[in-house]
C-alpha cells in the first residue's frame, strides 16, 4: 500500500546530471529539464559557468549553492545545487534539487512579517507622534487657560463691586452687559478645558447629596432673565413628586442642563423655551428624573442631527450666534458617565426638544445638612481674622483684597514669591492660608508640603486652600496628599471665595 501511496503522490524534483571535465553534459535523467546531453553545462544558466573551475581543479570535494534561479527552455524553477567531484579520475556529478514552493511558500512569510514588522514601527511612530502632539495640545490649553482665568476672575470680581455701587439706569446696563460678556466667555473657556478634561478620560462624577429643588430653582431664576434679555419667555414646570434632595453630581447636572438651555436661547429669536422636570419612578431608593427642554427656533434639518454632538460643530452659519461648538458633546459625555442617553427632536422652523433620563439616590435631608453644615456665615465678633494669600497674579491680589475688605472681618496679607512664604507664616499668625498652585518659581502643593513639615502643632492644622484652574481627580488627590484642605476653581466669585473661607476659618 504504501508503494502504491509513493507512486501516486511522489514526485520526484531532482535531476542529476554527469558531466565531463570540460562541462559537456554525458548523462542526464531529464527529471527538470529534458535533452541536455551533449550540451554543455554552461549553456543551461550562467550560473554554470562559475562551476568550470570547481569541475577542472577539484578532487573528492562537495559543493552546495542555495536559492538558486534558472531559467532554460522556457522553464523557470528556484533551485538547490551540489556539486561532487571524485579523486578516482571520475567525472563529476551535479544535483539540481527543485524548491520553488519551498521558496516561495517563505518569501511569501518572510515578507507578511517584514510588512508586519513595517506595519507596527509605522503604528508605533504615528502613536508617539500623537501623543507628542496630544501632550502638547494639553499643555497649551492648560497654560493658555490658566492665563486667562485670572482677568476674568477680575472682570467678575470688579463688575459685582461696581454693581453694588450707585449707578445710573445707563451705568447699570453697561455693567449687566459687562457681566454677561464676562459670563459667556468664561462658559466659553469652561467648555475649552471640560472638552480636553473629556479627551484625557480625566472627568469623573463626584457623587454628593445636594438640594434638587434649589438646584432647579435657582437655574431657572438664572435662565428667566437671560430669556427676557432676549424677548423670549421660560416656561417651567417641575413636578411636584420631585424628591427634594438626591445623591448625585450636582455641577454635571448643572452644566447639562445650563449647556441645553444656553443652546435653546441662542437659536431662538421669537416665542418661549420650555424647561420641564418630571419623575418617572422611584424604585429601591432609586429617583428616575425625566428632564426636557424645548424651544421655538430655527429648528435643525434630520440629515445633521447626528452632528450636532461632534466637536466643535456649529449649524448655524449666523454669525450673530457664537460658541464653541463643544456645548452638546459636553452633555453626552457626561449624561453618558451615569449611563444616560440623549434624545433629540427637531423640525426645521419650528424648533427642537432636547429629553433625557437621569437616576439618582434618593438622600435625606439630614445627610444634605451634613454635608453643607460648615459652610454657614461667620458669626458675628469683634475679632479680625488673618488671611494669607500667596499669589502672583495683580488682579487675584486686588479681587481678593476688596472681597475681604468689603466684608470688614478680615486682615489680608499677601505673598507674590513662594519662597517667601514658609518665613512669612513663622513671623506672623495667620488664621488661613489661600494658596495659588501655579507660581513663578514654586508650586503652591510644594510649599504646602514645606509648611506641614514644620514642628510646631499650629502649621499642621491651619487650613490652607488652593486656588488654580487644575482641578481634576488626580490634582485634587496631589493636593490632598500635600496638606491642603480644600481647592477654589478659578475664576471664582465672591460667593465662591467666602463659602469656603467660612468652611475653614478658625471660629472664636
Amino acid at each position: 500500500m504504501l508503494e502504491s501511496y509513493k507512486k501516486k503522490y511522489g514526485k520526484v524534483n531532482i535531476q542529476y546530471i554527469k558531466l565531463d571535465f570540460d562541462g559537456s553534459i554525458l548523462d542526464s535523467d531529464d527529471v527538470l529539464f529534458a535533452n541536455l546531453v551533449g550540451k554543455n553545462i554552461a549553456e543551461i544558466h550562467p550560473f554554470f559557468e562559475n562551476l568550470l573551475s570547481l569541475i577542472q581543479d577539484s578532487k573528492d570535494e562537495e559543493f552546495h549553492f542555495s536559492c538558486i534561479h534558472l531559467d532554460f527552455d522556457e522553464k523557470s524553477i528556484t533551485s538547490d545545487i551540489k556539486l561532487k567531484t571524485f579523486d578516482d579520475g571520475k567525472f563529476p556529478v551535479i544535483a539540481i534539487h527543485d524548491l520553488t514552493s519551498h521558496y516561495t511558500y517563505y518569501q511569501r512569510k518572510a515578507q507578511i512579517r517584514n510588512e508586519t514588522v513595517i506595519n507596527s514601527q509605522i503604528l508605533e511612530l504615528q502613536n508617539i507622534y500623537l501623543k507628542e502632539k496630544e501632550a502638547f495640545k494639553n499643555t497649551f490649553i492648560s497654560n493658555f487657560n490658566d492665563k486667562l482665568r485670572d482677568p476674568i476672575t477680575g472682570i467678575l470680581t470688579f463688575t459685582d463691586i461696581l454693581g453694588e455701587s450707585e449707578l445710573n439706569s445707563d451705568q447699570r446696563e453697561y455693567v449687566d452687559i459687562i457681566k454677561s460678556s464676562s459670563n459667556s466667555l468664561k462658559k466659553m473657556i469652561n467648555d475649552i478645558l471640560d472638552f480636553s478634561k473629556i479627551e484625557t478620560g480625566t472627568v469623573d462624577l463626584n457623587l454628593k447629596p445636594f438640594n434638587l429643588i434649589q438646584l432647579l430653582d435657582n437655574i431657572k431664576s438664572s435662565f428667566k432673565i437671560k430669556a427676557k434679555q432676549k424677548g423670549l419667555q421660560l416656561l417651567s414646570n417641575f413636578d411636584s413628586k420631585l424628591p427634594e434632595v438626591v445623591e448625585g453630581d450636582s455641577i454635571a447636572l448643572r452644566q447639562m442642563l445650563t449647556n441645553l438651555l444656553d443652546n435653546a436661547i441662542k437659536f431662538t429669536d421669537e416665542g418661549h423655551i420650555t424647561f420641564n422636570v418630571s419623575l418617572n419612578q422611584i424604585r429601591a431608593k432609586k429617583a428616575s428624573l425625566h428632564f426636557e427642554i424645548s424651544d421655538t427656533g430655527i429648528g435643525i434639518d434630520k440629515e445633521h442631527l447626528d452632528n450636532i454632538f461632534n466637536s466643535f460643530t456649529q449649524l448655524s452659519s449666523d454669525k450673530e450666534i457664537s460658541g464653541s461648538g463643544l456645548g452638546l458633546p459636553i452633555v453626552k459625555y457626561l449624561l453618558g458617565l451615569s449611563n444616560s442617553q440623549i434624545k433629540v427632536e427637531s423640525e426645521v422652523g419650528k424648533g427642537s426638544m432636547f429629553s433625557t433620563n437621569v437616576n439618582f439616590r434618593v438622600s435625606s435631608s439630614s445627610m444634605l445638612e451634613k454635608s453643607v453644615s460648615k459652610t454657614k456665615q461667620l458669626t458675628k465678633s469683634d475679632k479680625k481674622y488673618s488671611i494669607l494669600l500667596v499669589d502672583d497674579s495683580e488682579i487675584t491680589q486686588l479681587s481678593v483684597l476688596k472681597i475681604l475688605a468689603a466684608k470688614g472681618d478680615f486682615f489680608l496679607d499677601i505673598v507674590a514669591n513662594g519662597e517667601d512664604v514658609v518665613g512669612k507664616i513663622q513671623d506672623q499668625e495667620f488664621d488661613l492660608i489661600l494658596m495659588d498652585i501655579i507660581l513663578n518659581n514654586l508650586k503652591g502643593d510644594e510649599i504646602t508640603r514645606e509648611i506641614r513639615k514644620l514642628p510646631l502643632r499650629k502649621f499642621k492644622k491651619i487650613p490652607i486652600i488652593a486656588i488654580t484652574v487644575k482641578v481634576t481627580k488626580d490634582d485634587i488627590k496631589r493636593y490632598k496628599k500635600a496638606g491642603m484642605n480644600d481647592v477654589i476653581k478659578k475664576p471664582f466669585n465672591e460667593d465662591t471665595l467666602m463659602a469656603k473661607i467660612n468652611e475653614y476659618i478658625k471660629q472664636v
